[in-house]
């Protein structure tokens, strides 16, 4: 298990305001999920639809499914577009949407499935069709036998349960219609980071948005938090444990319920988020990174005992913690005409709004599970203050614009109660949230006795996030390597601040974590300063690298290569006697080659010490730029003079300190002098 300790936030700051439904000068976020299985994004006139919907609701964001199962709803991208959809050629859903939304002000979230990457029988349906699809490339599945092959090219997680049980399927890689990677793997991961790291590179997008950034839950009866569930069986994923661990690899697979390998499962979850917060801030600072948070059932009294936690293993808990989200999305799905459900809608309000740690919690509302008399009154509880410590969240994102109400029989909340209210259409949502009232006005969705002010009566502005607008503190990220240039997977990491660019200041000054299995490190929220960063690679000492500066605002990246060996260099002097002593400017030459086999040799810095401390000339620098050999040469003028009674002569010392990649130096030192005129007769022209 790898323990991750941070010294808090120390400045207290108000983060966002949300005001009262119906108010001028309201701050909240009124988003929808638009799925791209339910909500054609085709051709230009599905975008204007979708733009058209958020309008009509009054809502400011809208988050887009881009990325369903390893495709791509847009033009410039590493991944194939989707199987079977009529998306007219040349057109670009993402592109188009993007410059429609923010022309009528709405932000543009890139909704991505991370986990989950293909959804079809390959045996009945077959594999994707393009080559470039990461099934394709590294689902493992074998064409003549129709099966699922192990091997370290294979990033698919599987379970352990036989097939036949649970909806498991294909030696226990698919669960349900689902093939998910596992980001255990660490190529997996690392090409997961890369697909969303070129899509924010290439659109003016708002936010990023995660979903399914988790483990499949499987639904088998016997499953509880001491119990574990029997996910994550990656081959290579069970190898980086086993070494991390001293297991023998010839050892079975760790059980489902080992507390090690949950931890791990955790970690290897916990690590790509941080990893694509790091690097989307690293390319556009202003993006808001976000995720669809698990809620299964009632809100936990134990954070230990939620069903993220134990049962698909997202932490996401520590997610907000530790800052790795700005707008943590908790998917409170609950139908509010089912009292139980509804009550467990009210506690997963509540846990959501007292743990927010300095980002802001969105509420994400189960539409697509409720009337529009029931959403109602779930966004309504959603706008109010925690009974405790007043705290509020974020706003509401609904599931979904394609599902936005359901039929409910005998519904408790229509008006009179108890009617059978039928589906309705989109438009009659839009119409309640801004009226309270059907499209037509003959339909109270609320009593406007008790409501007077609809719940979005008039536009809203989304909240501003002061740690984006006006950051106080940095970040940090890079990757550790070995002596041997291979990544150190699962390494110790301490990083620590050397100097404090403000003394006292906002921020954490320390960050204790673990690299991930492509070497990957990271901290967030730093108090702005001077850092060294020290790395333990299991069963070795630890490694301190150079000192990295971070900055208000900005991410900083500090490479690591652990090299425990200082650089050397040969250094000679040409003339080293300097003769007569006649007051006049002598030329001398100094050189050597300076080796390094480890880093290299960064460069060679120089000082001149005169023994009487009248002529210390500079000598410039040489940038040897990582040579692991560099042959050196410089000039300097030296005074050709020496006082009376110096009975031993004149000493210029000349010093060489050699630096190499890992902050390694040595001091190398010549001398050049001036004798008195009892000189050795050998030394006498």
């Amino acid at each position: 298990m790898v323990a991750r300790r941070w010294m808090r936030i120390t400045a207290a700051c108000t983060i966002w305001t949300v005001v009262t439904a119906g108010a001028a000068s309201a701050q909240e976020y009124r988003g929808f999920w638009v799925d791209t299985f339910n909500t054609a994004l085709n051709n230009h006139n599905d975008v204007l639809q979708v733009v058209a919907n958020a309008q009509a609701s009054n809502a400011n964001a809208l988050f887009v499914q881009v990325r369903r199962r390893g495709d791509a709803w847009y033009l410039s991208s590493l991944e194939p577009p989707p199987e079977g959809v009529p998306i007219t050629p040349g057109f670009d859903p993402l592109q188009a949407l993007i410059a429609t939304a923010h022309g009528a002000a709405l932000e543009v979230h890139a909704f991505v499935i991370v986990g989950a990457v293909w959804n079809r029988h390959p045996v009945v349906l077959g594999p994707p069709s393009s080559p470039l699809h990461v099934f394709n490339r590294h689902g493992g599945f074998d064409s003549a036998t129709g099966q699922i092959v192990q091997g370290p090219d294979n990033w698919l997680t599987r379970t352990l349960i036989p097939d036949g049980t649970a909806a498991i399927t294909f030696q226990g890689h698919r669960f349900g219609a689902d093939f998910w990677i596992d980001p255990g793997h660490p190529a997996a991961a690392e090409d997961t980071v890369n697909v969303l790291m070129h899509l924010i590179s290439h659109y003016d997008l708002d936010g990023i948005h995660l979903d399914r950034i988790r483990y499949p839950e499987i639904s088998i009866a016997g499953q509880t938090p001491t119990s574990g569930t029997s996910v994550g069986y990656n081959d290579t994923s069970i190898a980086r444990f086993q070494q991390r661990y001293g297991i023998d690899p010839a050892s079975p697979p760790p059980a489902q319920n080992d507390a090690l390998w949950s931890h791990w499962r955790r970690d290897q979850i916990t690590n790509l988020v941080r990893r694509v917060y790091l690097d989307a801030l690293a390319i556009k600072p202003n993006i808001k990174v976000s995720a669809a948070l698990i809620a299964f059932g009632a809100a936990p009294a134990n954070w230990t005992s939620s069903e993220a936690y134990w049962r698909v293993y997202q932490d996401w808990r520590s997610w907000t913690e530790e800052g790795i989200l700005d707008l943590p999305v908790v998917m409170n799905y609950k139908a509010e005409h089912a009292p139980a459900t509804a009550a467990q809608y009210n506690g997963w309000l509540e846990f959501a709004r007292n743990h927010q740690d300095n980002r802001l919690v969105l509420n994400g509302q189960g539409a697509f599970l409720n009337a529009i008399e029931g959403t109602l009154r779930q966004v309504r509880r959603g706008q109010l203050p925690s009974a405790v410590t007043g705290a509020t969240l974020g706003g509401t994102i609904f599931f979904s614009m394609a599902t936005s109400n359901v039929a409910v029989a005998s519904n408790p909340f229509s008006i009179p109660a108890g009617q059978a209210t039928p589906a309705r259409p989109f438009s009659e949502f839009a119409s309640a949230l801004r009226t309270g009232r059907s499209a037509d006005g003959a339909v109270l969705y609320e009593d406007p006795a008790v409501e007077p002010v609809p719940v979005f009566a008039d536009p809203a502005t989304v909240p501003v996030l002061v740690w984006k607008a006006n950051p106080v503190t940095g970040h940090l990220r890079g990757t550790v390597r070995n002596e041997a240039g291979v990544v150190v997977d699962t390494g110790l990491i301490q990083v620590t601040q050397d100097e404090a660019a403000v003394p006292g200041g906002p921020g954490r000054t320390s960050v204790a974590s673990a690299t991930d299995g492509n070497g990957y490190y990271g901290g967030v929220d730093l108090a702005p300063g001077t850092y060294r960063v020290t790395v333990a690679p299991a069963g070795q000492a630890p490694f301190t690298g150079c000192p990295v500066t971070v900055t208000a605002g900005a991410v900083a990246t500090l490479d690591m290569t652990i090299d425990r060996d200082a650089p050397a260099t040969t250094i000679t002097a040409d003339p080293a006697v300097i003769w007569p002593p006649n007051g006049q400017s002598v030329q001398v030459t100094v050189s050597g080659t300076a080796t390094d086999v480890g880093t290299g040799v960064s460069w060679i810095t120089f000082r001149v010490i005169d023994e009487y401390g009248e002529d210390e000339p500079e000598i410039a620098v040489v940038a040897a730029a990582g040579a692991s050999s560099v042959s050196w040469q410089r000039s300097l003028s030296l005074t050709a003079s020496r006082q009376d009674g110096d009975r031993d002569g004149r000493t210029y010392r000349i010093e060489a300190t050699v630096t190499d990649g890992a902050c390694n130096s040595s001091v190398f030192v010549t001398t050049v002098t001036v004798p008195h005129d009892r000189r050795p007769s050998a030394s006498v022209p």
